[in-house]
Order: structure tokens, then sequence, then C-alpha cells
């Protein structure tokens, strides 16, 4: 048109679009090229009539046939040639009735869609992890301008997807393969994408379970002697008219593989543990791509759990055992390996107690005979589809008493520089009371431990306040006080080196040594 030039361009090798005619919506599908135009000439601005005007005659000197409203600001026109129907569409952009800044000229060649994508039945299960990354098995060809960038795999996984029958939620293995363009001027259209991967399904008995017309999203099913296989297209970056990215997901639905076994410990935990670093002695197996890390064992300790009934304090003989993974191939989800754990616990009688919507942990309890027994897994390092490490803690409240002469006492607190015990002591103080309750002839000399901050001789006297401290909170309760003497050691006995926070905190500590004993 004159006083207008062209401002872009954009092809797809199939594309399709909805427009309203006057018989009624028509959906174009085929080869589609669109040109803007902008207005250079502000002498010939035309009002958006006879922009319209302009292009039905042209198009009907060309030939072709108006198919849309006469009146409208745009046009939408038909011709059939040999070499087949072709579709010319005007449509006015910036400006008003009065003025036409700019304006759009699409041309559709109908043809049928270009199939690149190849596929076949899955013959066997889905093999996850793999040690490469790349096609899923079911996928002999894809489009060449795209490349495998990514690899995600998992024994085991819950995807929950929206279908048009509801909510659907899958479980058994999973691989995920993301997919990045590799030529920009073949930048395809969402539904060509999507459609490829629908057609490639249906032609090796895949059923779509999703709504057909959706561009970002196809899911299809297929019951194979395999199993059962769900197939999930997902567009990725880009938008109706680019796929810049995509990712193929693979479920192959599956019983959930139970890898972890548990035992009812006998005894004092902290004794069966004994030393060194090793699993928990309630757990009999478990993933041998996991590896230990470090542990902590405390004759006494507490600790805060937020439960959905509230805050509980908990107080006994404490373990903590730390696992890393050991290979990133078999990288599992955060509910994967809680499960394992939640499952093997309560097949020996745990209880979960904890939010059971919540992968990040899980809290089980039960009573035995050796005392009050609690479980608790956490998620560390990674996210929902990631566990680089995790922890499994256990307190017995309770239980029989340490088989050792000297018991090392944490979560008795006090103020900073102070002797007084705060309240939040008392489930640990309940701990040490059992112990002489339970043994009218147990004697012990209650010592206080200090870290190395400030001087030797201010530790000393606050250390063997803090002794005092214990002793008639003891004596208080019931207990003789011909049963307990008291000594300070300031920060003459550490554990560990004072070299950081987390030693110092080691070194800050109760303990009670046993009148008369031997190691």
């Amino acid at each position: 048109m004159p006083g207008f030039v062209i401002d872009s361009c954009e092809t797809k090798a199939w594309a399709a679009d909805d427009y309203d005619l006057v018989a009624g919506k028509k959906t174009l599908a085929g080869e589609r090229s669109e040109v803007d135009y902008t207005l250079k000439d502000q002498s010939k601005n035309p009002t958006s009539d006879a922009a319209r005007d302009y292009h039905i005659a042209a198009g009907k000197k060309a030939g072709a046939t108006l198919m849309s409203d006469p009146t409208g600001w745009g046009s939408v026109m038909v011709k059939k040639t040999p070499q087949g129907e072709y579709w010319f569409i005007y449509t006015h952009g910036s400006g008003n009735g009065q003025s036409t800044e700019s304006y759009t000229l699409t041309t559709y060649h109908i043809v049928p869609l270009p199939q690149d994508v190849v596929a076949q039945a899955m013959k066997g299960p889905l093999d996850v992890p793999g040690a490469t990354c790349t096609d899923p098995p079911w996928l002999v060809k894809q489009f060449a301008y795209f490349k495998v960038d990514s690899c995600e795999a998992k024994i085991w996984d819950r995807v929950k997807i929206d279908l048009p029958a509801g909510a659907k939620t899958l479980e058994g293995a999973r691989a995920t393969v993301e997919y990045s363009l590799t030529d920009e001027k073949k930048d395809p259209a969402a539904l060509l994408v999507a459609r490829n991967y629908t057609a490639a399904l249906q032609k090796i008995g895949a059923k779509l379970m999703s709504a057909p017309d959706d561009s970002d999203t196809s899911v299809s099913m297929q019951r194979t002697q395999a199993g059962e296989f769900w197939y999930i297209y997902r567009h990725g970056t880009g938008n109706s008219d680019s796929t810049k990215s995509y990712s193929l997901t693979t479920i192959q639905v599956t019983p959930f593989p139970q890898v972890v076994l548990a035992q009812l410990p006998q005894g004092s935990l902290v004794d069966m543990q004994g030393k060194g670093c090793k699993n928990p002695p309630w757990l009999v197996k478990q993933f041998d791509y996991f590896t230990l890390h470090d542990c902590t064992k405390r004759d006494f300790d507490s600790i805060v759990l937020d439960l959905p009934g509230g805050r509980k304090t908990l107080a006994g003989h404490f373990l903590d055992v730390n696992y890393h993974l050991t290979d990133d191939r078999k990288d599992p989800t955060a509910l994967y390996v809680q499960k394992n754990y939640v499952n093997a616990l309560e097949k020996i009688g745990a209880k979960l107690v904890s939010d059971p919507t919540d992968d990040g942990q899980a809290v089980l309890t039960q009573t035995t005979p050796a005392g009050e027994l609690w479980y608790i897994y956490k998620h560390g390092n990674g996210n929902d589809e990631s566990t680089t490490t995790y922890s499994l803690t256990a307190l017995q409240i309770g239980g029989p008493p340490p088989k050792v002469c000297k018991i090392e006492v944490y979560g008795i607190n006090f103020d900073f520089n102070k002797s007084v015990i705060k309240p939040d002591s008392a489930p640990v103080l309940d701990q040490v009371l059992a112990l002489f309750t339970g043994d009218p002839s147990y004697k012990a000399e209650v010592g206080g431990h200090t870290d190395n901050i400030g001087t030797r001789a201010y530790n000393m006297k606050l250390s063997g306040a803090r002794a005092e401290a214990v002793k008639a909170w003891l004596v208080a309760h019931g207990i003789a006080a011909d049963r307990m003497t008291t000594h300070g050691y300031a920060d003459t006995v550490p554990l560990v080196p004072n070299t950081s926070d987390e030693n110092r905190a080691k070194n800050r500590r109760v303990e009670l040594k046993k009148q008369n004993c031997k190691p």
C-alpha cells in the first residue's frame, strides 16, 4: 500500500489460527507467512476502512473471495489454485478508525502437518537412571533443529497433571529430557511441536488424554506388555508462535520400590550404637548410593519438634546420623526418600505424627519395652526433585541408662553468664531425675563444663555454680543430697578443640560421673 514500508517478516513451516468469518469460526492450518508494515509517509495515512478496502480490492483482483465481514477492520480472503488453497488475512494494527499507522498481511497455504517425529512402543521397563543423556527409548526421530539439552531420571516420582477428565496423579519411574532450539530460522510454532508428538504417539497406539487443541501440553497414555506408560510433552520457553525449548517426560507406572528396612531396637540406643559412625541400630538397610558422613551421639539431649498438634520438646538418649549422596545419576526425589523411611518404620509399628504431605520431614513414634522412641527424618540439601543429603535422628525417652561410667548431658540451658536453669531444660532434667529414681544405688558427681570464652578463673566459678544448680534441682525433686557431689571444670576437659561455634557448643555440657565405677 502506498506510504507504507515493510517492518518485519516471519515464516512458519506450519501453524494454526482461528478466524471469525461470516459463516462462523474457521481454523486455518498450514504454512504461514506474516509481513508487518509501518506507515512512513504521514501524508498518505489512510482511514481503517480505506486500508481494508484497498486490500480487499487487491485480493479480488487476484481472484480471491472475501469470507469475512466486509465492514470489519480486517479482512479474510481465500483463493483455490492448482498448487493448493491460500488464505489472505489483512489485520489493522496501530491507529484508529481515522488512522492506520501499521498493519499485517498474513498468508496461509493449507497443507497437512509436516510429521517429523517418529515413535516406537516401549518394549521393556523404563531404565532409569541412565548413564548418558539421550532421547527417551520410545523416540526414534525428533526435529533436526533441536538438540538434547539436559536429562533427569528418577527411580520413583509422583507427578500430578491436570486433564480434561480431572486431576491425575502418576507414580513410578520417571525420565525427563529437555530440548533446545539450534536454528532460530526454523523456530516452530508451539502447536506444530505438540501435534507432532501427539501424532507420533497415536500412531503406535497411545491414547491422547489431554485437550487436543492445547499447544503447551500433550499427555498420552499407553498400556503395553512392558507396563503402563505416560508420555508428557511440555512447551518450554517461547510463545504460541515460538518454541525455544520443550521437554519430554516419560513415566512408567510402577509399585513403590521399597529399599529401606528397619527393626525394633532393643536396649539403650547409645549403647547399641557403640563407638564410631555407623547406621542407627534400628536401621537394617538403607540406599546403597548414600554414605555415612557424620554422627552425633549424646547420652541425654533435647530436641524441639513442630508438629500438627503444636510445638513439642523431647529429651532422652540422642542419636543423629547424616548421609551424603555418592552417585549423582541416582539422585532421588525428596518424597521417595521420605516415603521409604516412613514405610519401613510403620512396618515395625511406629506411627507417623508429622504432616503426611511434608516431603522434607517425617516424625514417627512408638512405645516399646525399651522406652518411648522417636524417629525423625529430615531432608537436607536439594529440593523436591533432589536429595543430596539427609539426616536420621532418634530419641529414646525412658529407656535403660547407658552402661557407662560417665554420662554427657546436653539440653540443660542457662542464661549467658548465669547459673539459673532455664525452664526449657525440664525435659532433660526429667530424664536425669529418672536415672536417679530408677537406680536407688546410683551416686554421681555432677560436673559443669564451659567453653573457652572468658577467663579460666571466671569459668571455674561459673561451671561450679551451674553444677550446684543442677544438684539443687534434683534435690528439690526428691533426690537425696548425699547421692551427689559437684565440681566445676571450666574448659579444662574439652571434648573437641574450641575452634568453632559448633565445637564450643559440644564442650558446654553437664557430666554425671558414677561413683566407684570402673570403665
